[in-house]
């Protein structure tokens, strides 16, 4: 009896121990299991952003471990696929695996904690604590250069300096313009990747038929998440600062026959270049040959150029100077002087523009213009108005002088005038 009892103890430690070794033994294994990568796409998430957390194990032991299944949780995040690793297997000596979670950023801008747990079957659990950042920075926008004031439908640049402030790269960066009454030349600007802190410059080429509010959108992606930032700028349509500006002064009128003619300088004012510059006159003057129409062509700023246009009509009074002239972009604009035919320059409120401006409106007194005296009390210039007649008779009264003169018939004058004299 004492023999049987002995051997069924003997038995029972065999048998416990063989269970301790065992669970030891899986421990052991379990132990050799570790994370080696974390990847987070994007590194850095905006609130309600979508992302994906990728965290990879290895068995760096020499027996396989059993594993039952993998999670992903905590607070500021939520998990979308909860239950894809929720049956994994043995992970072998030496081998990796990794297990990517779909996370939502829930919370505000902060740096949350969610733990990443691998339970073993036999020995336990593993847990790894990942820091995913929230931050709600914006991909930012500044105006680095526009015109204080537009002309109307004329194309001006707009410049803009797009930056990034997050601590992660965007991508896909697009800039497009909108606004009533609006027009660009370019639908979109595409600026691609911005890094950390980086940023990149854009230019627009914008007209508006009216003042309005003009706003830039910029679209960029945040890993698979789509953003856009704002800005809205007014723009003023007025009287362009800088477009071409012309200038008459020193008109003069002279005739000859049945027709006029009208020259004068002409200036450009104006800080940009004007082109295709042409002088003619308005109704109720008919420009006549040789210069009906006299063509400048390009007037550089704060260049001049000298004109001379011919014209015929009946009972003119005064006769309008038009001046008709393209800015660089091709806008046609015209300004419109009046000369009154009885001697005085003005500039009136006959002045228009078209496309892309208002009129400019200037005129000075023409120099010897015909308003001036000029010899013997004539008006005008040219050689249909030199008083022939007079100059005739002064020569006729010349000639007779000298003759005399030379004869000695002034001296003999001179001295019967004295003998008179003394007589009475």
């Amino acid at each position: 009896m004492k023999k049987i009892v002995s051997i069924v103890l003997m038995m029972f430690c065999l048998l416990t121990g063989s269970a301790a070794a065992a669970e030891t033994s899986s421990y052991d294994a379990a132990a050799m299991v570790a994370v080696t990568d974390v990847q987070i796409s994007p590194d850095v998430l905006m609130n309600g952003d979508t992302a994906t957390v990728a965290v990879t194990v290895k068995n760096t032991g020499s027996a396989s471990v059993s594993i039952s299944r993998a999670t992903f949780f905590g607070t500021g995040i939520s998990v979308q696929n909860t239950q894809t690793y929720d049956a994994v297997g043995d992970l072998g000596p030496g081998t990796t695996k990794t297990f990517t979670f779909t996370i939502k950023a829930d919370g505000s801008e902060t740096v949350y904690y969610p733990t990443f747990y691998l339970d073993f079957r036999d020995a336990g659990s593993l847990r790894y604590p990942v820091a995913v950042k929230v931050q709600d920075e914006e991909v930012q926008i500044s105006v680095q250069e526009m015109p204080d004031v537009f002309a109307a439908d004329k194309k001006e640049t707009v410049k803009l300096l797009i930056g990034n402030p997050r601590e992660n790269a965007v991508s896909g960066v697009t800039v497009a313009p909108a606004g009533e009454a609006i027009q660009s030349t370019q639908s979109s600007s595409f600026i691609g990747n911005l890094d950390p802190d980086g940023s990149a410059t854009v230019s627009f080429d914008i007209a508006a038929s009216h003042s309005t509010d003009l706003t830039f959108t910029v679209t960029y992606r945040n890993g698979m998440n789509t953003h856009t930032s704002t800005i809205t700028v007014p723009i003023e349509v007025g009287t362009s600062k800088t477009a071409p500006i012309m200038v008459v002064n020193n008109l003069a009128l002279s005739s000859s026959g049945s027709s006029y003619e009208i020259s004068g300088d002409l200036s450009n004012a104006g800080l940009e270049d004007a082109y295709s510059v042409i002088i003619t006159v308005g109704s109720p003057a008919q420009g006549a040959d040789p210069y009906p129409s006299y063509v400048i062509g390009s007037l550089d700023s704060d260049d001049f150029s000298s004109f001379e246009v011919t014209f015929t009509g009946q009972g003119l009074t005064s006769v309008p100077v038009i001046v008709q002239y393209k800015d660089e972009d091709g806008n046609d604009y015209t300004t419109a002087y009046t000369m009154k035919m009885n001697g005085a320059t003005a500039a009136t409120g006959d002045t228009s523009a078209s496309a892309s401006g208002s009129g400019r409106m200037s005129a000075a007194p023409g120099g010897g213009g015909p308003g001036g005296m000029g010899m013997f009390g004539m008006s005008g210039g040219g050689l249909g108005t030199i008083p022939f007649t007079q100059i005739g008779i002064l020569l006729v009264v010349l000639v007779v002088g000298l003759v005399g003169w030379r004869k000695g018939y002034l001296g003999r004058a001179r001295t019967a005038l004295k003998n008179r004299m003394k007589k009475e």
